[in-house]
């Protein structure tokens, strides 16, 4: 097996051109598997800076624990990702509030599940702001930069740092589909049958 380091895209149903650090390679195969993973979708109507408003991809470019995180979002893929990144900033200390539109988080869940889970991120300090909408997220810098996080019912809520979990979609956008004879869906997805196989 070789392996070969690079971004890949079809150029016809079997053949990938691959950008390679020393130059273009291609490589054929009667079968292909695509196996991409996913990106943060990106939110709509919020500015992620990098900085102070961020996405999960993100997270690990911050240079300093903060005092205080607002999470955005908690469905079931933004809770996945969101509540693993609350229970580590609440270990270590940082206060941490989560907001989402939805009454209750991981609503595909046995909901005794999840009403221990809410309990238990309670004790730890976590503040939950469900069936709240955000309206937005500025930047104030005056002196030590805070983030705003404003709610459709008026509360605003202040934070050293802003994390947005809205999901996820394929990272399928560069792989020139088209050219495989193959689309996907808006959220990134590809259709496939029983055996996992695209048209």
């Amino acid at each position: 097996m070789e392996v070969i380091e690079g971004s890949a895209a079809f150029t016809d149903p079997h053949t990938l051109r691959i950008q390679t650090a020393s130059g273009i390679r291609t490589a054929t195969s009667e079968d292909i598997l695509i196996s991409v993973g996913t990106r943060p979708s990106p939110p709509q109507d919020l500015e992620i800076d990098g900085h102070f408003v961020i996405n999960s991809a993100e997270i690990f470019n911050v240079q300093e624990i903060p005092r205080s995180v607002v999470v955005i979002g908690c469905g079931v893929i933004g809770i996945g990702i969101g509540i693993e990144y609350v229970s580590m900033f609440t270990a270590l200390g940082v206060n941490v509030t989560v907001v989402d539109g939805r009454r209750r988080p991981l609503e595909f869940l046995d909901h005794e599940i999840v009403d221990e889970l809410v309990h238990q991120m309670r004790d730890r300090g976590v503040l939950f702001r469900l069936g709240e909408t955000v309206e937005g997220v500025e930047v104030k810098r005056n002196g030590r930069s805070t983030v705003v996080v404003s709610l459709a019912s008026g509360k605003r809520l202040a934070a050293d740092l802003a994390l947005v979990c809205a999901g996820r979609v394929g990272a399928t956008d560069s792989l020139n589909l088209a050219a495989a004879e193959l689309e996907a869906d808006d959220r990134g997805r590809l259709v496939v049958g029983e055996n996992f196989r695209t048209t």
